[in-house]
């Protein structure tokens, strides 16, 4: 006698807007070392660098308030070639090394740490740009800081109803929100304030802006879902919808990319920058003829450039308008990922091999390039795939 499947328990995933969702559309067996595989993960270097910044911007903020302001220009105690990332002795109190030292502890409990002593002096000179050059315009701007976001959406259905877990998801996030009231009270001359009215000049009323901190440099511009640029997109107008689900929330009129690296660019940011440039590839370019331009243009590695603050502060900033057509495009996209990811958690517990369910596509390679995973990729290709479940 053949006995009927048994149903699994009906439950409600959850996912993370960017740890879960943003992740598998980057690279799939990136997403899978981090969530499930049997395979020793390399160590999260990147999960480091951005958390580091985002921390270290958050942290500050809260000093800001604190203090009802503070000395900016901030201080930062650089660490040296080969320094031990020990607690820093002697320093004042708003040294950003001072600031930055229960951020890196936190992190090493977490087993995240610094790929290499260049990335941790990295680090810390782009947080130093980011708090001085940012920092006194954006803080009077945030009306409320690491909000957390939740909303529960349908499943789309997959090809087999029999075996699906659920019909709805949660998808949550964390955010920063700005204000109108206190980007009214600003003066003209604040650079994001100056952006978004650029961006937004209709705007009037009660409404929000949402902030995300990214660790990157402004990313190429395509159409491409895979691309950062489109899943920058996504996470702008998700984090939106999101934030509409909350009784107490205004409507949101634009988000903000800000793109750290941008702000103290170095050999990678200029290499890029320098080729899109030439391919046509970005969206914020000096103008022909300027210092600027004429920089980037020459500019060869080794070389040292010295661009102007309202150039690295224009290729920091993104402002991404928000409608209602826009976040029901951009939900609508998230939607689709969650169900590919939910597709292959229905196949692991339907088939022999995960090799099956996480296959790599001509993307792939490229993609782990570029987000270091490239180690984990040559592990992927050389070693026994693992039994479902393990």
């Amino acid at each position: 006698m053949e006995l009927p499947i048994k149903r699994p328990d009906r439950i409600i995933p959850d996912y993370s807007l960017t740890g879960d969702v943003l992740s598998f559309s980057r690279c799939q067996r990136s997403y899978r070392y981090y969530n499930g595989s049997s395979l020793p993960p390399s160590r999260p270097v990147q999960l480091w660098y951005g958390e580091f910044l985002h921390g270290m911007m958050e942290r500050t903020y809260r000093l800001w308030q604190e203090h009802q302001s503070l000395p900016f220009p901030l201080h930062c105690t650089i660490p040296q070639e080969g320094e031990r990332p020990d607690e820093p002795v002697g320093l004042p109190p708003l040294d950003l090394r001072v600031i930055g030292w229960p951020i890196e502890q936190a992190l090493a409990h977490q087993g995240k740490f610094a790929r290499s002593s260049d990335a941790r002096i990295s680090a810390y000179e782009r947080a130093e740009a980011a708090i001085n050059q940012l920092g006194p315009h954006l803080f009077p701007l945030v009306d409320v800081a690491e909000r957390k976001v939740i909303g529960t959406r349908f499943l789309l259905p997959g090809q087999n109803p029999n075996v699906e877990r659920a019909t709805r998801y949660i998808l949550e996030g964390i955010i920063d929100v700005l204000g109108h009231t206190q980007l009214d009270d600003q003066p003209e001359g604040n650079p994001l304030k100056a952006a978004i009215v650029a961006a937004q000049p209709d705007l009037n009323g009660e409404y929000e802006i949402i902030i995300d901190y990214k660790g990157s440099r402004r990313p190429p511009v395509d159409t491409d879902e895979r691309s950062d640029w489109q899943l920058g997109e996504w996470q702008v107008q998700t984090y939106a919808w999101l934030r509409s689900q909350q009784p107490e929330a205004r409507p949101v009129a634009a988000g903000i990319l800000v793109y750290i690296s941008e702000l103290a660019p170095g050999t990678n940011e200029l290499s890029n920058l320098k080729r899109e440039m030439r391919r046509g590839r970005t969206d914020v370019v000096p103008a022909n003829g300027t210092p600027d331009y004429y920089q980037i243009n020459a500019w060869e590695p080794g070389r040292q450039v010295n661009l102007s603050d309202e150039f690295k502060m224009r290729r920091a900033i993104r402002i991404i308008p928000v409608t209602q057509a826009s976040m029901f495009a951009a939900t609508a996209a998230i939607d689709r990922v969650v169900r590919a990811i939910e597709d292959r958690v229905v196949d692991e517990r339907t088939s022999n091999h995960i090799r099956q369910t996480w296959p790599a596509d001509s993307q792939d390679e490229a993609t782990c390039v570029a987000c270091d995973f490239r180690v984990s990729c040559e592990r992927y290709n050389s070693r026994p795939w693992p039994e479902t479940g393990q």
